[in-house]
């Protein structure tokens, strides 16, 4: 369907696509049916990716921002972006509530803290007093990261999540 958009298209916005294509790939893996189908309980992926938001939010905007305003990848791309931006701003919330319920420094950046941010068991994902509304925040942000995806493998030339759908 786009395969035209690579043809004519400037190094930068050949960078951005990849870029965005990879962190898709590995910081959103609600995008990727196979993992979702591995999680044993399924609102974990609501934590993963509310914290994952910030990193996929921040690599949308440069992706919107650096590309032609006049390539049809724009418009696919701003939807994703939307979708995320709903998402993102739930996540100091999420920070919050991870870090009441760990007794966790809210200035604390190592390792365990991160961690205990990231993965969540999903009774205490399911506790956050915004879990409603960032569930179905994660329903529209997979379904516009999904269209997504599929734009920047034609426009890449490559899919990096093709292995782990047939997984």
């Amino acid at each position: 369907m786009f395969n035209v958009l690579s043809r004519g298209s400037s190094r930068r916005e050949r960078e951005l696509a990849w870029r965005a294509q990879l962190q898709i790939a590995s910081r959103a893996p609600v995008a990727n049916a196979a993992s979702v189908a591995r999680q044993l309980d399924p609102d974990v992926v609501v934590g993963q990716a509310l914290y994952d938001s910030a990193r996929v939010h921040e690599t949308l905007m440069d992706l919107w921002a650096g590309l032609d305003a006049r390539r049809p990848l724009k418009a696919t791309a701003e939807n994703a972006l939307a979708a995320m931006s709903t998402l993102y701003v739930l996540r100091p919330s999420w920070i919050v509530h991870c870090d009441e319920r760990f007794n966790l420094d809210p200035d604390a950046a190592d390792e365990h803290s991160e961690m205990c941010r990231q993965f969540v068991a999903g009774d205490i994902v399911r506790d956050w007093r915004h879990f409603d509304q960032g569930r179905a925040a994660l329903g529209t942000v997979t379904e516009r990261l999904l269209e997504l995806q599929s734009a920047l493998a034609d426009f890449c030339g490559s899919d990096l999540t093709a292995r782990l759908r047939s997984a």
